[in-house]
């Protein structure tokens, strides 16, 4: 649970919503990570947008060595991933 406000998924409209079914198609759920950039969709929708293209876009790594980096700089810095 974050300490920042959120906007709670009965609540979301536009683009907001979009993200929120996207999430939950993908996800099952609407993740935290989600909800706590809530109150500024346009921004999460373009961390998104790179995030997809770091992740899915072809360039030498599989997702999975992808995934593996991401998982050892998110230890390294102290973060869940």
């Amino acid at each position: 649970m974050s300490w920042v406000r959120t906007v709670p998924e009965e609540g979301a409209e536009g683009l907001l919503a979009e993200v929120y079914q996207q999430t939950r198609e993908r996800m099952g759920k609407v993740v935290n990570l989600v909800r706590v950039q809530s109150l500024r969709p346009e921004t999460m929708a373009l961390g998104r947008q790179l995030y997809r293209h770091l992740m899915d876009s072809p360039g030498g790594l599989s997702r999975l060595q992808r995934v593996l980096i991401a998982t050892v700089v998110s230890k390294t810095n102290g973060c869940f991933y």
